[in-house]
């Protein structure tokens, strides 16, 4: 389960990178457009209507990156205070109502897209893209949360039931300063490290 974990962990993190990159391109894209207006009183990109696929396709791709780096917000005002064994169990079950929350969220927007596809939808703009691709890529991030969702919900349970609250909590608990402080500056040393280094 550990090793199934990690996959998905690195291939979110591969998705998120995509998306950052095709984020950039659109960027460049806008920048490009905005000399072209100057200079020639002409739209020649479609900036817009592109950067509006990319950041839908990319937010899509970067929720389950989100989730496997603990970065979505989370209430913690009476969960600190509560026993360790019933914070574990309340972490399985955040990430169980959330997989649900996913799934519904996939069902409606798989129905959209569908419906778009099978209609041959296509854009109201000079490019006439057909909604089915950029859509169809915006599903398949949607589809990669709510699988990583439900992956985490059952190592989750796995790990309450076999190895005990505190592996639990520390897979899917709330991230602890120190966890924070490493995925915000990696290359910054431990205090550990930092006692080492003095002794």
């Amino acid at each position: 389960m550990t090793r199934v974990i990690e996959m998905c962990n690195s291939l979110s993190k591969l998705f998120a990178w995509a998306g950052g990159a095709v984020l950039l391109c659109s960027a460049a894209l806008i920048s490009l457009d905005v000399v072209f207006r100057a200079l020639f009183k002409a739209t020649i990109f479609e900036s817009f209507e592109l950067s509006t696929y990319a950041f839908a396709i990319a937010t899509a791709f970067g929720l389950a990156f989100a989730l496997s780096t603990k970065a979505h917000i989370r209430i913690e005002v009476v969960y600190n205070a509560l026993p360790l064994r019933l914070r574990a169990w309340l972490d399985v079950m955040s990430y169980a109502v959330l997989s649900l929350a996913a799934g519904v969220l996939l069902y409606w927007c798989a129905v959209t897209v569908f419906a778009n596809a099978q209609a041959g939808a296509r854009s109201n703009s000079a490019l006439s893209v057909p909604l089915a691709i950029p859509q169809g890529l915006w599903l398949a991030g949607l589809a990669w949360f709510a699988l990583v969702a439900l992956i985490g919900t059952l190592a989750g349970v796995w790990t309450l039931l076999r190895k005990g609250p505190h592996a639990a909590s520390s897979m899917l608990g709330v991230a602890s300063l120190q966890e924070e402080i490493e995925a915000n500056a990696p290359d910054l040393p431990t205090p550990a490290a930092g006692m080492e280094r003095a002794a």
